[in-house]
């Protein structure tokens, strides 16, 4: 396989990826509506300890290092939380 078709490859991965970033992402107001309407907190430990164990176990499954993929999700949620926050700050 020759560099160029390799790209080409990595590309259409990268695109795929954020296409369902995207998805995910268009969710987090969803799910900030829900918790500001049943009155509650934004940030959920217990979630994120969910979150980081289950993807760690899927990174450890497909020969990732769980490092990596804990600090992408450590980023995700950080933007979730301030997306969840202009949900908020708009329903006042």
């Amino acid at each position: 396989m020759e560099l160029s078709e390799i790209r080409e490859h990595l590309d259409r991965l990268d695109n795929a990826m954020l296409i369902l970033l995207a998805e995910r992402m268009s969710l987090i107001p969803k799910v900030a509506e829900y918790k500001v309407k049943n009155g509650m907190p934004l940030k959920q430990p217990e979630r994120e300890t969910q979150i980081f164990a289950a993807k760690c176990e899927l990174a450890r499954k497909n020969n990732l290092d769980e490092e990596f993929v804990k600090s992408i999700y450590k980023i995700i949620i950080e933007e979730s939380l301030r997306i969840e926050e202009k949900v908020k700050d708009s329903a006042k």
